[in-house]
């Protein structure tokens, strides 16, 4: 029987998290006029604002160890509080960034908060939830009701940006900064889950040795392996996607606002998605996540193509909104599904470690692309670029789907003990 002090915890993290994630899940009132603010108002060329981001995803990779140690050492909570802040100064310094060095730094700090946030948010939530047979539907459910909310609210906020940024193109980023500086605000409401010992606190080499465990156990697991894999390659294409559809949009002469609600309609389109995770869970089980990555790689090729006949045929443009669409619908189930998927047959000595090793790869995966992207984009136009983008996730795809087939998707039972050995249900029912 659990005290009152942990069923509070429960009820009062559960309840909190859905607003907390929709406000903090990323920056609101920013994306889409960022990349206008960087290449109008900060004349940074549209190939260095994508190697930017690969330069924020390079930051990240060596930011997961750290990460891990901080979130070990502070606690869940306040290392979400401490993830918040740096995130607020990080859109103090793109505010009043004058070059290409001081939008670097901010991507340094940028990258600490959400390496430390994307581990310690799901953990938080994680251990929040009582250990059930149903704890991975109760996540899903509260993650996928925090990311729907927060596709709709960016929607709007991408809408109002759009207008703004044509009157004034700092006062979007204003507006970001407000909101961050609520959710920094929320975070402070969570109580925290996991009760830190002396021991844990206060021995480093402990600390180590427990990080090292819990990493070979990541690096032996079949499934994890196959989920990391498959997470780093479709992260990597929905951060060059997020570049290259503003790009195209600019080559094609659409303006700011027609921008922000074109991208205001996808978020809807997105939140639409997150809210349909279960059903398309449903409908194709241990193939879900390979039907989202190649109908992803197939609106990225198919709008590259539609966007080389744009020039010519102005028709084409719905044709490439439409691909957006579909990709928006992919977006939304997948960040759903993924999460889902990493939390199961966890407890609060290996989720934050799973998070942390699938951030390392994302950030790995996500630079090395992201320069590739960068570097098709200083010789070709967007259009061609996302064909040739396209096509090769297109074949990366085809052999992570080889290789998860066998790893992923089945029953509890069919695992091995070794893969659920962290299973709380169990460890509540006593298997050895």
């Amino acid at each position: 029987m659990e005290d009152t002090s942990k069923i509070q915890m429960r009820k009062r993290n559960m309840k909190l998290f859905p607003t907390y994630k929709k406000l903090s899940w990323d920056y609101l009132f920013f994306y889409t006029i960022n990349f206008l603010f960087l290449t109008q108002v900060k004349n940074i060329n549209a190939a260095d604002v994508v190697l930017i981001d690969s330069f924020y995803y390079l930051f990240a990779m060596f930011s997961q160890v750290p990460a891990t140690f901080i979130i070990e050492f502070l606690g869940r909570k306040n290392s979400i509080i401490l993830g918040n802040i740096l995130s607020c100064i990080y859109m103090v310094v793109i505010v009043f960034s004058q070059n290409l060095f001081n939008l670097i730094i901010a991507e340094i700090l940028s990258a600490i908060s959400f390496a430390i946030k994307e581990s310690a948010e799901p953990s938080l939530l994680n251990e929040s939830i009582p250990p059930t047979k149903q704890k991975s539907k109760i996540f899903a459910k509260i993650s996928e009701k925090g990311i729907s909310n927060y596709y709709i609210l960016n929607a709007i906020s991408t809408v109002i940006a759009g207008i703004l940024y044509e009157i004034n193109p700092y006062i979007p980023l204003v507006l970001s900064l407000a909101t961050l500086i609520i959710v920094t605000f929320l975070s402070t409401l969570f109580i925290e889950p996991v009760k830190k010992t002396q021991k844990k606190k206060t021995q480093v080499v402990d600390q180590w040795k427990e990080i090292k465990e819990s990493f070979a156990f990541v690096l032996k697991s079949e499934r994890v392996k196959s989920l990391i894999l498959f997470s780093s390659i479709m992260t990597a294409i929905l951060v060059v996607l997020g570049s290259y559809e503003v790009s195209l949009m600019e080559d094609l002469d659409i303006s700011a606002s027609s921008v922000g609600v074109l991208f205001a309609i996808l978020g809807i389109i997105s939140s639409i998605g997150t809210k349909k995770q279960e059903k398309f869970h449903n409908r194709y089980h241990n193939k879900s996540l390979m039907v989202i990555g190649f109908v992803t790689i197939l609106g990225c090729i198919l709008g590259g193509i539609a966007g080389v006949l744009a020039k010519e045929y102005k028709i084409m443009i719905l044709f490439i909104i439409l691909f957006y669409a579909i990709r928006y619908v992919c977006t939304g189930i997948y960040h759903a599904l993924i999460e889902k998927y990493l939390s199961n047959f966890t407890n609060e000595d290996i989720d934050t470690k799973i998070f942390t090793a699938n951030n390392f790869l994302r950030s790995i995966t996500s630079a090395i692309i992201g320069i590739l992207a960068s570097f098709l984009l200083d010789r070709m136009e967007t259009a061609y670029c996302m064909i040739a983008i396209g096509i090769l996730f297109f074949l990366v795809m085809m052999l992570i789907g080889k290789f998860m087939k066998s790893r992923v998707g089945l029953k509890p039972e069919e695992y091995t003990k070794e893969e659920t050995k962290y299973d709380k249900m169990r460890e509540m029912i006593g298997e050895k």
